[in-house]
């Protein structure tokens, strides 16, 4: 079905049941169930067993979707035209895709639910200098399956210099996506690129890899990251995982200038390594680089992470963690700048280590939290590895848990 511009579709219940649409020809709207036009309201249907992804939206303004279930979408494990360049592969189609390139969208999804998604359950793709706020309110996204490199429940990826995207997820659940590339919601920039992610009283469950993945590909791309009061959990590699990636600078002229700022608030951070395939290093929390290059430097950049009134507890190797160990093997050393503040924190029974550090250059003011025992961080549960001496770590004044 092709939505013209300005029109509703709205879906009447009968015998408590929404109305259904599918579409398994690729000939007829490409696969898809539905593709959107400007200003679109879609609402109180159920999209099944599409070819191609449920809905697709090719530079649309402001969209609406409300309660809308779509299930077993892109069941031919197709593709979409458009290209990301510094991820690998082509981009598969989804549940929801969105794809801007040029002026301004405003999309908004609500009270809906996305299951067995191949691929995508919902993504936002901005490129060139096109701008793109989504959001995603009560929604529940579960299962499906990978394509390629691809599989994850909500995605923002954006590329170019004057590309911006706004990612908001609130009370919602993502969760299920169990292969060794499962992710629940991923934040990539690349080509300078800016992207701001807020999730707010959410639930992220049980996943293959990461809970929560932002990743910089190439200097000078930026990527905020807010979390309040929300449970991340159950990750089988990184239940929040901020990188900066080895690919070259988008503009030469600004090398070593890609940022990555996360703050988190009120939020339990738990049982990372739960799913089997990444024990030896789940960490419930990881900055550092990531070596897509294997024959280039790790990438340069700074981060900086905020966390108040949280809990950071059971993961299977250590509660947060900062730099990236693998580089001591080849004999070089994280040159990022890492800024961390904790306070008011519950951090305990996190594996090897409540903390590991691998940068040299991190300043880290971890004072007044619970480290669950009253005379604070033993020193057998901190990991310093070799030049990560240098590195400023203050742990002092510790507090009863009881007050956490």
């Amino acid at each position: 079905m092709v939505r013209k511009s300005g029109k509703s579709l709205i879906g009447l219940t009968e015998a408590g049941r929404k109305p259904t649409i599918t579409n398994a020809n690729l000939t007829r709207n490409a696969g898809c169930g539905i593709v959107l036009a400007d200003n679109s309201r879609v609402s109180n249907l159920r999209i099944e067993d599409t070819f191609a992804s449920g809905i697709y939206g090719f530079n649309t303004a402001s969209i609406s979707i409300d309660g809308v279930d779509i299930h077993a979408a892109n069941r031919s494990e197709s593709f979409i035209e458009e290209k990301y360049a510094t991820l690998p592969g082509s981009l598969p189609h989804g549940a929801m895709v969105f794809v801007q390139s040029q002026a301004e969208t405003k999309i908004s999804v609500t009270s809906s639910l996305i299951s067995n998604a191949a691929g995508f359950g919902i993504v936002s793709i901005t490129s060139n200098s096109a701008r793109s706020s989504i959001k995603v309110g009560n929604t529940q996204v579960e299962g499906g399956s990978k394509i390629g490199f691809f599989d994850a429940g909500i995605s923002a990826l954006v590329q170019g210099s004057n590309a911006h995207v706004n990612l908001e997820v609130f009370d919602s659940q993502i969760w299920g996506r169990f292969s060794r590339s499962g992710r629940n919601i991923m934040i990539v920039a690349s080509g300078g690129a800016r992207a701001v992610a807020r999730v707010e009283k959410s639930f992220s469950g049980a996943t293959g890899q990461d809970g929560i993945v932002a990743a910089v590909m190439q200097s000078p791309s930026q990527i905020d990251l807010y979390i309040y009061d929300s449970i991340i959990e159950d990750a089988g590699q990184m239940n929040i995982e901020g990188t900066l990636v080895n690919l070259e600078p988008a503009d030469p002229g600004r090398p070593n200038q890609g940022k990555i700022r996360i703050e988190i608030d009120g939020s339990t951070i738990r049982n990372a390594g739960a799913i089997k395939g990444f024990e030896d290093v789940a960490a419930n929390i990881w900055l550092g680089g990531s070596q897509f290059q294997a024959d280039l430097m790790s990438a340069v950049g700074s981060y900086a992470l905020k966390i108040t009134d949280s809990r950071i507890e059971d993961a299977g190797r250590s509660g947060l963690e900062f730099g990236d160990h693998s580089l001591l093997d080849k004999g070089w050393s994280e040159k990022s700048e890492y800024n961390v503040l904790l306070r008011g924190n519950t951090i305990f029974n996190n594996g090897d280590a409540e903390v590991m550090i691998h940068a040299p250059r991190a300043r880290i003011d971890a004072r007044r939290n619970c480290w669950g025992q009253p005379e604070g961080l033993p020193k057998s549960r901190v990991v310093i590895v070799s030049d990560a001496e240098t590195s400023k770590f203050d742990t002092t004044e510790p507090e009863p848990c009881n007050e956490h």
